[in-house]
């Protein structure tokens, strides 16, 4: 009876770690940016973007390459405003109206606080490129992924 019961949970432990893979999907998001350096008391912020080809994690809803994201507007800032080493941050929707809400609250906190001034930029995101990557070792393990290491060790031990 036991050992049945085991192969009972161990077949349904099995089921659900298969599908443990992030699903990501091709849709379109609203995007906006906001930056502010820690030298300045000036606040970089862009209106809401419609992106069509952007890629979202369909459990977390996280949009894929928020960093590359980020990097646009933080190369934008620093090529055309003067703004030196910004720290930047997306925000992203689905839904039109609750990006715009978003803006509106960030901007009147920081209206509302007058430490930072806030200056409308028009930077323009366009799309990134998704792909799916290995997850690799710790640090130091030279890149190999995972996969790779135990092919080369299969292969090794032939």
């Amino acid at each position: 009876m036991r050992k049945s019961v085991f192969y009972v949970l161990f077949f349904f432990a099995c089921i659900l770690c298969q599908n443990t893979e992030a699903k990501v999907k091709q849709k379109p998001v609203y995007i906006f940016g906001f930056a502010t350096s820690f030298a300045d008391s000036l606040g970089y912020i862009t209106d809401v973007q419609y992106i069509d080809s952007s890629y979202v994690d369909v459990k977390t809803k996280f949009l894929m390459g928020r960093s590359m994201y980020s990097l646009q507007f933080q190369q934008y800032l620093e090529a055309n405003e003067g703004c030196k080493h910004p720290v930047t941050a997306i925000f992203f929707g689905e839904k039109k109206d609750k990006v715009e809400k978003k803006l509106l609250s960030l901007r009147r906190k920081y209206e509302k606080e007058g430490d930072l001034i806030l200056k409308t930029v028009a930077c323009t995101f366009h799309a990134e490129r998704y792909e799916e990557q290995e997850i690799t070792d710790s640090p130091g393990s030279g890149g190999v992924s995972r996969k790779a290491a135990k092919k080369n060790k299969k292969s090794k031990n032939k």
